[in-house]
């Protein structure tokens, strides 16, 4: 025969059971969480690896910003009646 204290700790203890049940079936799985996440790291790590080799790579040859079509856009970005810039423009 149970004494008062175990017969009132025995229905606590089995709803207790069912909530540890249920949060559990709610959780990741840590081995598929650890899975994913150096799946995720070695497709990162590849990634970065590729922009490290293009980062030594030119981006323009030589004397591409010296060429008149770039200059040209470069002095015309600067006017701020075509960009609508703040500045003073010019009267048409």
């Amino acid at each position: 025969r149970l004494e008062p204290s175990a017969r009132a700790v025995r229905p606590v203890r089995d709803a207790m059971g069912w909530l540890t049940r249920f949060l559990a079936s709610k959780m990741e799985d840590p081995a598929k969480r650890q899975a994913d996440f150096e799946a995720h790291m070695v497709e990162t790590t590849a990634k970065c690896e590729e922009v490290k080799k293009n980062w030594n790579q030119p981006t323009k040859t030589h004397g591409y910003w010296a060429k008149d079509k770039m200059q040209s856009t470069y002095k015309f970005s600067q006017e701020p009646m075509l960009t609508n810039a703040p500045g003073r423009a010019q009267n048409w």
